[in-house]
């Protein structure tokens, strides 16, 4: 990625409102100055409950503005900023952007504003040279996924149960779910190949029809035997490295596997385990498909109660399988307010989820 590129480009564009009102607005980076601004965006639409708290603090959003980690950027209108996008990056060996953050103030939604941002902002993401373009969208409301979607993004799973309902303050209608999610969309960028991939059986053919929609080359790996599974599984390494974060607030835990082993099942009962009787606890578990160790550790983490949420292709150079455990949290998934490509893949989803729990 270029993590060097400098970053100058404004753009100036005139929209007309539903109701035939006419504005200019401005979308341009970050100065210094915007930091007040920024907060009553979020303010405004959040109250105090949105779950990035930097964005409340004037100081804290101008270290993350300036720092490596983000890039970001504002639209503005009759003299005040109006609208917010950012870009979290990520480099090493996982090497991706992701484009976050859209909030717009509520009077200048009618606009076509979001649209606007995002091909303001697309231009920029693909010119820094990431492997792929990454988004979490949400799901109480349609716009991201569809702007996205416009924009060639290709739907490719959920983290389910990113959000505790309960504690969601903003303007959209909230349904009955105790969760919301977040739905992941791809676009390659620099990285169109994602080499042999070890893909378990019941996974398959949602794994062929997401990498067809990226338009990206891949090989899939025969399937093994029982006899093979278990081999695999006995040449594992005793002990795995991975990355754990816990989120007690929104209560879910990100795991990220960075080299594989025998013990991720037991690590993954251990944090299902110290959760007690608190519920809606949720745990995604991104599993390496570049390596035959997911055959066995797919199956032993079925074996607790995990299913397959979906791809995080193309974004490094591991091709990642999320894995997801939800105890009894209620998703209420159909009260997602998706588009027809996130409806396809909440069914296939859901599919997973019901053979986790026959699996139980």
């Amino acid at each position: 990625m270029r993590l060097d590129h400098k970053i100058t480009d404004e753009k100036r564009i005139t929209l007309t409102s539903k109701d035939g009102i006419t504005k200019e607005f401005l979308m341009r980076p970050y100065r210094i100055g915007d930091e007040n601004g920024i907060r009553e965006i979020v303010t405004e639409e959040y109250g105090l409950s949105y779950f990035k708290k930097d964005f409340y603090d004037p100081e804290l959003i101008k270290s993350d503005a300036l720092s490596d980690r983000y890039r970001f950027f504002v639209a503005e209108a009759d003299g005040n900023v109006v609208g917010l996008e950012i870009f979290h990056i990520f480099a090493g060996a996982e090497d991706y952007l992701e484009p976050a953050s859209q909030i717009l103030r509520k009077n200048y939604r009618n606009y076509g504003l979001a649209a606007a941002m995002v091909d303001y902002t697309f231009k920029i993401a693909k010119e820094m040279e990431p492997s792929a373009l990454f988004v979490h969208a949400v799901t109480f409301h349609i716009s991201t996924q569809y702007v996205c979607g416009e924009y060639g993004m290709v739907p490719t799973g959920f983290r389910l149960g990113s959000f505790m309902t309960e504690k969601m303050q903003n303007s959209y209608f909230l349904g009955k779910c105790d969760k919301y999610s977040e739905g992941i969309m791809i676009y390659p960028v620099s990285k169109h190949n994602a080499g042999t991939i070890y893909i378990p059986g019941e996974v398959r053919n949602f794994a062929e029809k997401i990498y067809g929609r990226l338009g990206v080359e891949y090989s899939m790996a025969p399937l093994p035997d029982r006899e093979n599974i278990d081999h695999i599984r006995e040449s594992l390494p005793a002990e795995s490295n991975i990355d754990i974060k816990k989120d007690i607030d929104q209560r879910i835990v990100k795991v990220n596997v960075l080299s594989e082993g025998a013990d991720i099942p037991g690590k993954m009962q251990e944090i299902i385990d110290s959760f007690g009787d608190e519920p809606y606890w949720v745990i995604q578990i991104a599993l390496c498909t570049n390596s035959k160790g997911v055959y066995c550790l797919y199956e032993d983490l079925k074996d607790i109660g995990f299913f397959c949420a979906g791809l995080k292709p193309m974004c490094g150079d591991c091709e990642r399988m999320y894995m997801q455990w939800i105890g009894d949290t209620n998703l209420n998934m159909s009260e997602y307010i998706l588009t027809d490509a996130f409806n396809e893949i909440r069914r296939d989803i859901e599919n997973f989820m019901i053979k986790g729990e026959k699996n139980e």
